[in-house]
């Protein structure tokens, strides 16, 4: 839904609304238009166009959290690309009026590796094909056209690209420690949940929260609690595999997502963290530690289900004494 969209993803989506509604016009009306006048060869190279802008549309509003409708943005791209450079041979088609849309469009909506790439070559085949077509005053206007439209949309990419990472960058990292936040929490939890699903991959969750984390505010202030998150969500980040998560997940709390990871070696892991927090020395010359719970993943059980098992643990590991990780014999909290 809506409401499930980050701002970038509702960004993406605007976005190619606006070139549906641009190409899908043009595109039937031009199909439309030759198929009646009896050029039935150009017009049945436009007409794929039109119908990959109605599948796009069709999966953009039937299936909203979905990425489906963005293979379809990029077939009518590629499927646009013939048309358009056909045109600049034909006298009536005026194909030279297309060529500055379909470099933006191509640079807006295809990856911008492909993009550069293809565009370039376009871009080329285009300032030949229109210079011989337009003759030699027209195609040096023509193509100082085109290359002001390649450069232009070029850049622009280039901004919007750096644009759609700061928004994932906010929509999906915790402001204060730069974790991944709760948003990207459930997203990673669900493909987890697919992943094992599909290929029996195990996953594993360990719940860790702060011991006395109140008395570090109470007595040195919230800055210095903060500076201790900050330092606490290195230390996890440095310490964990490559392919685990590293998750805020609320206050002091913060949850590590291990992927092809089973009960055992999730305890060890933990209880390594626990030893190896215990040797250092945090900010103002504290001593943390942390409690901790786990839960490795199940069939037919929700996210909510899966999470709550591990804060069980956690909970259970409060009441022991803090400091460890719940439980120490594997099958208490999973049989």
């Amino acid at each position: 839904m809506v409401s499930d969209w980050s701002p970038a993803e509702f960004t993406e989506r605007k976005m190619s609304l606006v070139m549906h509604l641009a190409g899908f016009i043009p595109s039937a009306y031009f199909s439309i238009h030759h198929l009646v006048d009896g050029i039935f060869w150009y017009g049945l190279s436009i007409l794929p166009c039109a119908l990959a802008i109605l599948v796009s549309l069709f999966l953009l509003f039937t299936k909203p959290n979905s990425q489906g409708y963005k293979v379809a943005d990029a077939w009518f791209l590629l499927l646009a690309i013939p048309p358009v450079l056909l045109a600049l041979t034909q006298d009536s088609m005026h194909g030279e009026f297309f060529v500055p849309a379909l470099i933006l469009a191509c640079f807006i909506h295809l990856p911008l590796k492909v993009a550069e790439r293809l565009v370039l070559l376009v871009s080329l085949v285009a300032i030949i094909l229109g210079t011989l077509h337009l003759g030699i005053h027209q195609g040096i206007r023509f193509s100082l056209g085109v290359v002001a439209s390649h450069i232009f949309a070029w850049g622009l990419a280039r901004v919007l690209v750096k644009q759609n990472n700061e928004l994932k960058e906010l929509a999906f990292k915790d402001s204060l420690t730069r974790c991944y936040n709760r948003r990207a929490l459930f997203d990673e939890l669900q493909k987890a949940k697919q992943q094992h699903k599909r290929s029996s991959i195990k996953a594993t969750l360990i719940l860790l929260d702060l011991d006395h984390f109140k008395l570090i505010n109470d007595q040195h202030g919230h800055h210095a609690g903060d500076q201790i998150l900050v330092w606490f969500s290195h230390f996890l980040q440095n310490n964990t595999r490559g392919n685990d998560r590293v998750f805020r997940y609320g206050g002091e709390e913060f949850l590590i997502l291990l992927h092809d990871a089973d009960f055992d070696m999730a305890y060890q892991a933990s209880e390594k963290l626990v030893e190896a927090i215990s040797q250092r020395e945090a900010p103002l010359q504290l001593s943390i530690s942390f409690s901790a719970g786990i839960s490795c993943i199940k069939d037919d059980e929700s996210i909510d289900d899966w999470i709550q098992r591990a804060d069980l643990g956690l909970y259970q590991a409060k009441q022991a004494g803090r400091r460890q990780t719940w439980p120490v014999q594997f099958t208490s909290l999973e049989t």
